[in-house]
């Protein structure tokens, strides 16, 4: 005599879909919901929840390549940004006398 599978069967995820969306820095909550699982179903698999961590990480890798490319074309802006990231910089404010805001950008590395 053949046992019974107890439980419901197995569900086939969209594994795709799972990295996609933990790539783009999506909620555990969100990722469950579009791979149509509980979260708590998702919460319970260490597998999954190694899986989202590493693409979550990738995607971050993606975001800051993007940027330094963005900085290396010369954009201004995204040179500042990664110059306060990375490079020590900061917003000094200064205030004088006749009701003017300068700001400048300063870096406490010597070697910059």
């Amino acid at each position: 005599m053949v046992k019974p599978k107890l439980g419901r069967p197995h569900k086939r995820i969209d594994m795709d879909q799972l990295k996609y969306l933990a790539k783009i820095q999506c909620t555990y909550g969100e990722i469950a919901a579009g791979v149509k699982i509980s979260l708590a179903t998702l919460m319970a698999d260490k597998d999954l929840l190694d899986i989202i961590a590493a693409e979550r990480e990738g995607g971050v890798a993606s975001i800051r390549h993007m940027q330094y490319q963005c900085a290396l074309k010369g954009n201004a802006d995204m040179l500042k940004w990664i110059g306060k990231q990375y490079a020590k910089q900061a917003d000094k404010i200064e205030n004088k006398n006749d009701d003017r805001v300068v700001i400048v950008i300063a870096s406490d590395d010597k070697d910059v």
